[in-house]
Order: structure tokens, then C-alpha cells, then sequence
């Protein structure tokens, strides 16, 4: 059988290798900073699967007789880098009960500055002492530590006749920041939202070497990341992740993933339940490297599928257009932007007595929503001629209109309330539950993605802004009910707005204070990593749209990203606050 994709499948990323630096030695009195790096060696991959052809293979050295307990921990340290036969050479530091104990894959502790070995109590325990960046559970889920984040972790280290040997140790793995850009690969297991019609991604990281396809099939079988759960459904049971009737999913010289379920992994399931089952899967393996097709058996036994109305295929995400909602700056009326044209939006009334900003519209273009300049009402027009107010507060955010009709906006009061009112007249409005918030903090700006089933947030907590995604929880009806405890990503200093860029994308940027500062806008990926765009004098607002289209504007012009530089784009009359649907 054939596999089913979505429309224009999602392929996984994969971090280049960077350069690697000069192995560091250095005995410091009571502290020893630890060596970054190893030499570099091709290797044959692991069960004989395709390890990513980019994915650099480390050779560190192993202990040797002479090795004081410093030295020791350091060796340990760097040949976390080698996970080759289940890190052999890492277990070489470890005597042998200490080694058979040792779980390498239950943890990834990343750090961002040079840790220290300080002594700790007692005779031969040690402290390795790290600032902390992130940490990857084994099965890839990636936390964003907040700044400033430290931790120490445990050895102890005994003579042993073949020389010093560690005793105890922590399970898992420390890996500088560079080195995990070169040992990890984000890919995207795939969810669905709740109505079953799009697919949601969920970005992990492992390990580039030959279990990855095993990897990734178990945490998709174990269920989405906690931030997902109860926005997004999944066609397993949930929480189990050892549904596997085998210890490895093989990939053969084909490409052919085979994935054996067991009995228990497909129990009562219906025709359509089994269909996005194996949906499920050959959307997230096909997106592997390795992978060119994927067999889905129940204990030897094809799975079998719909038969005469199997349901449709789930979607990606939906599209934006190409067509952009601002406001005309000569009239402070609304004002469709597309190519260089700008041009009024037919059949909506007049809006501009009410002095409009950061309008954004419905995908299908018959619903707009605003805020005041002042920021105490969210307004809905429609092309039908229709205008309402549709929530009051303090400080409201720009709206943001999601697939399922929903208009959204947080009040940047002290208690920044997130409420939610239908586009369409005649339903009530929602107060959407964020528990997780802190009484010190608010939520500056707000926008859901455009399935439905994440929201993405800057929030200030009164000394800096974070961005975080949390996911959404609606009922059978599709009304919203309450965000998820979000992830946290890493910090863009003093942001001012969000917008989704994609399905694993945000566009994070600040505004600029005067005509002539320089705002450096971020794309911000929601698999931890960020990457600068050139930056714009006077810059005060951003949009993102289909495949990489990115605007942004000053108080006198509208800028495309072409390539890695802003051109700005000769229109026939001025046009501010653009946003695409959503």
C-alpha cells in the first residue's frame, strides 16, 4: 500500500555540524573546566539503519592508567559524544556495576558555559557544576531552561586495579551547546487537532545514529508532550510507549519502515481508528531520511485499514493567501494589501471613527477584527456590512481570528484575562483559563496558530518577556476552554510582538523607539533554536505568510525579505499594520 502524506509533508530538519573547537584541558587548583571536543571518525551506523550522512561520528579516547579522578570525570564527560555501541567508550570510565546501572539515553543535560569539577562531601564525590540551556528527556522532549538555570551533578570515583574508575553517576548525558547541534537532529512526530482535519506537529530531538526511526516510533506510540496534551488527539494509547511488538522498528535496504504493533496498541480499535494509525505513522517516519515507505502489522499481521469510506486525509496547517489586511493610511479605514496594490475591503463599513489598529481577518475574508488605539475594545466588522464591539478592557492585545470562527485577545490588565468571542454574532463570549500565569505576570501579545490548536504567547513578567507556546483545549463543539502549562523558547530580550511563521516557526520582534533605531527581528523555532534577520531601521510591526513571506514596516514604508535583505516595496498609497489571516 501506498502511504498516505499530508498536502506538502512535513520533511525533518536536521542541524548542520558546526565546526568543532580545540579540546580543552585545563586544571584549574580545586575546579577543572571540561573538554568540548573530540577527533572526528567515520563509523558504520547501528542496526542497520542510515545514520544522517551529516552526522559527525566522535572517537573520544578512553581512561587510561594514570587518569586521576579529575581526569576521569572529564574523559567520562566527553565521551558522552559517542553514543557508538551504547556508548562503549563512556562505559570504559565506569567499573562494572556502575556501568551495567548507567541509562545514557534517559537524559540529555545541555549546558551553555564551561562547567566546573569541584569536590564535593565525603571521600571521592565530585560535583559537576553547569549552567544549564536545556534538557532532553529520552524520549526527545526538549525543555528551554529559564536563564540563569544551574545544576550540579553527581560522580564518585574510587581506585580500582586497572586504574581510577567511576562508581556512581547520574544517568544520562552532558553535552556543551555545540555539541548538541551536532549529535541531535529535530524531527516532528505528528498529532492531530481536535477535529481531526489538520495535522500538528510535535518537535523532538535525538540522537543522529541508526535507532532514530525506533526513537521516534516509540514517542509517537507514548503520546504528544505534555503541552499538547488535551489540545491535540492521537489515534494510540496514550502513555504506554511500548506498544512496539519488537525491540526496534527495521528499516530495510528499501527504505521500508516496519512497524509491528502489538495486539494491545490496536485493541477495539474501528476501521477508522486503524486508518489514522497508520496514517500517524507514515506521516511522521516519512519524515526521516531513511525512510521511503512504511508497513504497519499487528503482531505479524497487516494492519488493516477503512475499507469502501475511509475518512479524509488530514491537512498541514492551512494556508494564509496571499492578501493582507491593514489599515489605509491616508483614511484609517480597513484596506486590503496584496503584491503593491492596496485597495479597500468591499462591503465592510466604514471603521475609521473608531481609529483602528492591528486589524487581522478570517481565512475566508468576511470577518475583521481590531483594537482601538487606546486598547480598550476589540471590535468585529463583517462584509456583510455588520460592526460590533465585541469585548471591553485595559490594554488589550491585537485579536487574533482562529480557524474555528474564534476571536482572541488578552486584557494586559493585572489579572490579563485571555477571552475569546465568536466572530459570528449570537454566540457567548469565553473566558479562556491560563492557571499557569503568575500573578506578576501579563500577556503582551497573543496568536494562535492556524489549525487551532496552539497559541503563541509573549508574556512580561515585570523584568523580562518570554516566549511560550501552550496548547489549546477545546470541547466536542470546538469551544476554547483553557491553554496548556506552555513551553518555554529562548529568550528575544524586549519583544513586542508574535506571529506563527509556519507550523513550527514564530516571527518574534520588537518595535522600534525612534525612526532611527535598529530592530533585529528573530524567527524563533519551537525546537529551541533562533536565528536572526537583518535588521530595520524604525521598525515598528512584522507579518509572516506562506512559504517564508516576510514584511515588515516603518512609519513610512512596507519592507519584503528577499534573500537576507529587506527591500521596500513601491506602493500606490500608504498602509500600516498588516496582518494575514489569523
Amino acid at each position: 500500500m501506498s502511504p498516505t502524506r499530508p498536502t506538502g509533508p512535513r520533511r525533518a530538519r536536521r542541524l548542520a555540524g558546526v565546526g568543532l573547537a580545540a579540546a580543552l584541558a585545563l586544571a584549574l587548583g580545586g575546579c577543572t573546566q571540561i573538554p568540548q571536543s573530540s577527533d572526528v571518525r567515520s563509523a558504520e551506523p547501528l542496526d542497520g539503519a542510515t545514520a544522517a550522512p551529516e552526522a559527525p561520528q566522535f572517537r573520544p579516547p578512553g581512561p587510561s592508567a594514570d587518569d586521576t579522578a579529575e581526569d576521569v570525570i572529564r574523559g567520562f564527560l566527553l565521551a558522552g559524544t559517542s553514543p557508538q555501541d551504547d556508548y562503549a567508550v563512556a562505559r570504559d570510565f565506569l567499573d562494572g556495576p556502575a556501568a551495567a546501572r548507567w541509562t545514557p539515553g534517559q537524559r540529555t543535560l545541555v549546558y551553555s558555559a564551561q562547567p566546573r569539577i569541584t569536590r564535593g562531601e565525603g571521600t571521592g564525590n565530585y560535583q559537576v557544576q553547569v549552567e544549564v540551556d536545556s534538557e532532553i528527556d529520552e524520549f526527545g522532549l526538549r525543555t528551554i531552561a529559564p536563564e540563569g538555570t544551574t545544576r550540579a551533578w553527581q560522580v564518585s570515583v574510587q581506585e580500582r586495579p586497572e586504574g581510577m574508575r567511576i562508581t556512581a553517576t547520574e544517568n544520562g548525558t552532558l553535552l556543551s551547546q555545540s555539541q548538541f547541534g551536532q549529535l541531535f537532529a529535530p524531527h516532528e512526530l505528528t498529532f492531530y487537532d481536535t477535529a481531526q482535519r489538520y495535522a500538528v506537529p510535535d518537535v523532538r530531538w535525538f540522537v543522529n545514529r541508526g535507532t532514530t526511526v525506533t526513537a521516534v516510533t516509540r514517542a509517537l506510540l507514548r503520546g504528544p508532550a505534555p503541552y499538547l496534551t488535551g489540545a491535540v488527539e492521537t489515534a494510540f494509547p496514550l502513555r504506554t510507549g511500548a506498544d512496539l511488538a519488537g525491540p526496534t522498528v527495521p528499516v530495510d535496504e528499501d527504505g521500508v519502515a516496519h512497524v509491528d504493533l502489538t495486539e494491545a496498541a490496536a485493541e477495539g480499535a474501528d476501521a477508522d481508528r486503524r486508518h489514522r494509525m497508520r496514517e500517524q505513522l507514515e506521516i511522521t517516519l516519512l519524515g526521516l531520511q531513511s525512510v521511503s515507505d512504511v508497513r504497519v502489522t499487528v503482531d505479524g499481521a497487516e494492519l488493516s485499514a477503512s475499507g469502501e469510506n475511509p475518512p479524509p486525509p488530514v491537512q498541514d496547517e492551512p494556508t494564509t493567501g496571499s492578501v493582507q489586511v491593514g489599515i489605509d493610511s491616508a483614511t484609517g479605514d480597513l484596506a486590503y494589501f496584496q503584491g503593491m496594490s492596496v485597495g479597500p475591503v468591499g462591503g465592510a463599513p466604514d471603521v475609521s471613527a473608531l481609529d483602528p489598529v492591528d486589524p487581522t481577518m478570517s481565512r475566508d475574508r468576511s470577518r475583521f477584527a481590531f483594537v482601538t488605539r487606546d486598547r480598550t475594545a476589540v471590535h468585529v466588522a463583517g462584509t456583510d456590512g455588520s460592526l460590533r464591539e465585541a469585548m471591553r478592557g485595559t490594554g488589550l492585545t491585537s485579536p487574533s481570528i482562529d480557524g474555528l470562527g474564534w476571536v482572541w485577545a488578552a486584557d494586559g490588565a493585572e489579572t490579563s484575562r485571555v477571552r475569546a468571542v465568536p466572530a459570528e454574532p449570537g454566540q457567548e463570549a469565553r473566558i479562556v483559563t491560563a492557571t499557569w500565569l503568575r500573578p506578576a505576570e501579563r500577556i503582551v501579545d497573543l496568536r494562535v496558530s492556524r489549525s487551532g490548536a496552539r497559541a503563541a504567547l509573549l508574556v512580561d513578567d515585570g523584568d523580562r518577556r518570554t516566549v511560550r507556546v501552550a496548547g489549546i483545549v477545546r470541547g466536542s463543539d470546538g469551544v476554547p476552554s483553557a491553554l496548556t502549562e506552555p513551553i518555554l523558547l529562548p529568550s528575544t530580550g524586549r519583544a513586542a510582538s508574535v506571529e506563527w511563521a509556519g507550523d513550527t516557526n514564530l516571527l518574534v520582534s520588537p518595535r522600534a523607539a525612534t525612526p532611527d533605531e535598529r530592530v533585529v527581528p528573530r524567527i524563533v523555532s519551537i525546537d529551541g533554536t533562533v536565528r536572526e534577520l537583518n535588521p530595520l531601521g524604525g521598525l515598528t510591526g512584522v507579518s509572516a505568510g506562506d512559504d517564508g513571506a516576510l514584511y515588515a514596516e516603518t512609519d513610512e514604508l512596507v519592507f519584503l525579505l528577499v534573500g537576507s535583505s529587506w527591500r521596500a516595496q513601491e506602493l500606490e498609497r500608504g498602509v500600516q499594520d498588516l496582518s494575514f489571516p489569523g
